[in-house]
């Protein structure tokens, strides 16, 4: 489209933008359906300084809408640990998990990431989904003997999965529980 003009198809499509809140809604409502399951407890297991689970919400994610939900909460660089489901509007649904400097995973549980289909982030940044997501800066090829170079490096380790969405939004919220259920399983929970 040419600089100068207004997208006028665009922006007069009532439709286009109810059916977007529409989806946002859906979304809100599906993150907090899922962190009302998940008790306190539950999260004090993964973290002993746990914050419990949030949902956030935003329009401009490099432009795009966005929803995530936060699990455990705990941002520390050398201590935290997050577990945050992303829904990026035009890029996908991911679960992206947080380990401070400090905190590495035992290679039992890295090794569980992996088998499950987890990508170590290769970015400085936990919050770089630009180039975790849009430029692939992730990869199955850090064993765990090299996770001290890793996190000396990016002074975090982050893991991240993609997780399909299907149309259906019951299906949607099984696939989210079951990942959530997983992470429990790696972390032996």
């Amino acid at each position: 489209m040419e600089e100068g003009k207004i997208n006028l198809h665009i922006l007069e499509d009532e439709n286009l933008f109810l059916g977007i809140h529409r989806l946002k809604t859906q979304f809100v409502s599906l993150f907090s359906g899922i962190a009302n399951q998940i008790s306190d407890q539950e999260l004090a297991i993964f973290h002993p300084a746990a914050q419990g689970s949030k949902i956030t919400k935003g329009n401009e994610l490099q432009h795009c809408p966005y929803q995530v939900l936060d699990l455990v909460r705990n941002f520390d660089k050398k201590e935290g640990f997050n577990i945050r489901f992303l829904n990026w509007w035009g890029n996908g649904l991911y679960v992206l998990v947080f380990f401070g400097s400090e905190r590495p995973p035992k290679k039992e549980v890295f090794n569980g990431y992996q088998q499950h289909g987890f990508e170590t982030c290769i970015t400085g940044s936990p919050w770089d989904y630009t180039g975790i997501i849009k430029h692939g800066r992730r990869t199955l090829s850090i064993a765990h003997e090299e996770l001290p170079h890793h996190v000396k490096r990016y002074r975090h380790l982050q893991m991240v999965k993609h997780i399909p969405f299907p149309a259906d939004l019951e299906k949607l919220r099984e696939h989210i529980t079951a990942e959530w259920l997983s992470l429990k399983k790696i972390h032996d929970i």
